[in-house]
């Protein structure tokens, strides 16, 4: 049967870093009955040429050019007026597909009946060292209401359409320019289809408008807001529809955008206009609101209760002056421990502090280093500040180039007197972590309960062995107790606030509360599908000899800690704490940003089959180890396997 033609549409400008993989990810795709129309909106780079030199590869590839730069939206309604396909698809110039990508949301379509197909995206942020993070769109049923709710819905990249489901064109010389459009297709579609098989790949650049200071062409958003609303009016539930969309798109300027102004009198001039154009829409009674609430913690909630207070009673002044405190606090509370600013008199201040710390547990911290010597004063400031008492520090250092030598030894002078530490260094490189992780363990043995191995580059809240030891004093054949995670960039900015939805692949909402369980449990229905211990800066481990379970995972590069906590989930319970306590440092040298996929690929492979032999899985396990590796081929664009 042949294939029904798609009709894929990029608008390019300025894109000459990356229309060609763009492009080129288009052309693998295996669904063959397509054409891509790209309108180059007057470039003033190479985008041009480039396109020129793929469409004399490919006839499929169709270029329109417009003499004047009109923007994003000209280009698209151009780009539809000549499409001849069934369906439309859309990828902007700077992002990229897996190569199944559209065969997936056809048949997904066709399958279901639909008139819009859409999947999750996966976001990779440029500026964090290609740190990828999933977003998922659909957490239930895909009815329109469901999908709208979520900050993203507007995307149209994500999504195939049926052509004649495409009822309005977008707004020129907006931004949010989906908003209008999209928002009331997917609100007045018969069925959509929701598919978790494939991702649509989005970069996120930091000079984008989404991550810079506030603009105030962003209210162009509040007239994409009224236009879909009159578009939508009359639809079935239209007062949570428009509580979801004034939530979603609207809501989220005041909360996040506007606050990233660092200007005090431009961000209250914002607020000002945000609550004159925002009077007709929201209400605080709104339940999507009052759901964030209940999601935020204590001084989250307070603040943004008292934030959203002040702005809609007309205190511009004092909700700016809010935000500037809340982000002083914000500052003041990590105590320059994510900083440069650690000195070794801190450090000594803390250590003579941390000696009279009380002991329920007793814990050494081990801190395996390589080349992390700027680091290294935070990581032992944060281990010193802790609640709780530390036994003893041994830092291991594996062979660095960088001075970590000179400073271990002067972290060492700085505070031996008080706490007792220990130094190692490596003659050669091991060339493992693993192997440094083992180490540690030995030179541990016998000397404590429980072992914390602190990354170098990593750190940690004041009350992390507080509450991570907390289970611990409950249950006594506890193998390991960890907490939440929040990863970080290389200067101490969160990039991922919480690591839940990169752990609980199958949202089994396991993670949402503190628990403890039979470490075989954890693995039969959680841990067999993927390491759900995100770092291993975050885990207390039960001090034992496990040379046995260090001979196998140092033959492992990349997935040996994996391995390596299913392989104590056996011997023992399980602890977990929901509070984020840790952070972790994602950046160039990180093993995760490095990785060498197709050989991370293959150690997956062997960690499965090692954990179906040593457990029994629940049911349908080998189904979603299946699934797992599709994802992972799409997202690290694996062909081979």
């Amino acid at each position: 049967m042949k294939q029904e033609k798609i009709s894929i549409i990029v608008s390019a400008y300025n894109a000459e870093n990356y229309i060609e993989k763009c492009i080129s990810s288009i052309l693998k795709q295996t669904y063959i009955n397509f054409e891509i129309i790209v309108v180059d909106d007057c470039s003033k780079d190479r985008t041009l040429p480039i396109l020129k030199e793929l469409a004399k590869k490919d006839s499929r590839i169709k270029i329109l050019h417009n003499k004047e730069n009109h923007g994003l939206s000209y280009s698209r309604n151009k780009a539809m007026r000549e499409a001849s396909g069934a369906y439309f698809g859309f990828v902007d110039a700077d992002d990229f597909i897996p190569q199944d990508f559209y065969e997936i949301l056809h048949t997904s379509l066709k399958k279901q009946n639909a008139d819009i197909s859409f999947c999750d995206i996966n976001v990779i942020y440029e500026d964090r060292g290609g740190y990828q993070e999933k977003v998922s769109l659909c957490e239930g049923k895909a009815t329109s209401l469901h999908v709208i709710n979520h900050g993203l819905a507007a995307s149209c990249c994500n999504k195939l359409f049926k052509k004649e489901i495409f009822l309005y064109p977008f707004e020129n010389g907006k931004i949010n320019e989906d908003v209008a459009t999209i928002l009331p297709i997917v609100i007045k579609a018969k069925k959509l289809a929701y598919t978790k098989d494939t991702y649509y790949n989005y970069i996120q650049h930091k000079g984008s408008i989404q991550n810079s200071s506030f603009q105030e062409k962003r209210f162009d958003i509040f007239h994409m807001i009224s236009l879909a609303l009159d578009r939508v009016k009359g639809e079935k539930e239209f007062y949570k529809i428009k509580e979801c969309i004034v939530w979603n798109q609207l809501m989220t300027l005041l909360l996040y955008a506007i606050p990233k102004e660092k200007n005090f009198f431009k961000r209250q001039h914002y607020i000002s206009i945000f609550i004159e154009k925002m009077k007709d829409y929201f209400s605080r009674s709104n339940p999507y609101y009052q759901e964030f609430l209940k999601k935020c913690n204590c001084k989250n909630k307070l603040f943004y209760r008292l934030y959203v207070t002040l702005s809609f009673h007309h205190f511009f002044f004092f909700a700016s002056l809010l935000v500037s405190f809340y982000q002083v606090y914000k500052k003041l509370s990590l105590k320059n421990v994510f900083k440069d600013t650690v000195t070794l008199k801190k450090l000594k201040e803390e250590a003579i502090r941390q000696q009279k710390q009380a002991e329920d547990i007793s814990v050494i911290a081990i801190i395996p280093n390589y080349n992390y010597a700027r680091y290294l004063k935070q990581r032992v400031y944060s281990i010193l500040y802790q609640t709780k008492k530390i036994r003893k520090i041994i830092i291991l250092d594996d062979c660095s180039t960088d001075g970590s030598k000179e400073e271990i030894l002067k972290i060492q002078k700085a505070i031996s007197t008080y706490v007792p530490i220990d130094v190692s260094f490596n003659q050669t490189n091991s060339g493992s972590a693993f192997r440094q992780w083992a180490k540690g363990m030995k030179l541990s043995l016998g000397q404590s309960d429980y072992v914390w191995i602190c990354e170098a580059d990593d750190y940690c809240e004041k009350h992390f062995l507080e509450k991570v030891e907390k289970p611990l004093l409950k249950e006594k054949d506890i193998v390991l107790s960890y907490s939440n995670t929040a990863f970080i960039d290389p200067i101490g900015d969160i990039i991922l606030k919480d690591v839940t939805s990169q752990i609980d692949l199958k949202k089994t909402g396991h993670w949402k509360k503190n628990y403890i369980i039979d470490g075989k449990e954890e693995v039969k229905h959680y841990s067999y599908l993927n390491c759900t211990i995100a770092n291993v800066s975050s885990v207390l481990i039960k001090n034992e000899n496990y040379d046995e379970i260090f001979d196998e995972i140092v033959k492992f590069h990349q997935a040996g800690d994996w391995l390596f906590y299913v392989s104590l989930m056996k011997k023992g319970k399980v602890a977990y704490t929901n509070k984020v306590l840790n952070y972790y440092r994602v950046h160039g040298s990180n093993v995760s940003s490095t990785l060498k996929k197709e050989a991370h690929f293959e150690e997956i492979k062997k960690v499965h089959q090692n954990i179906k032999y040593k457990f029994p899985l629940e049911k349908g396990a080998d189904e979603q180890i299946k699934k797992r590796y599709q994802e992972l081929k799409k997202i690290w664009n694996i062909e081979r396997w």
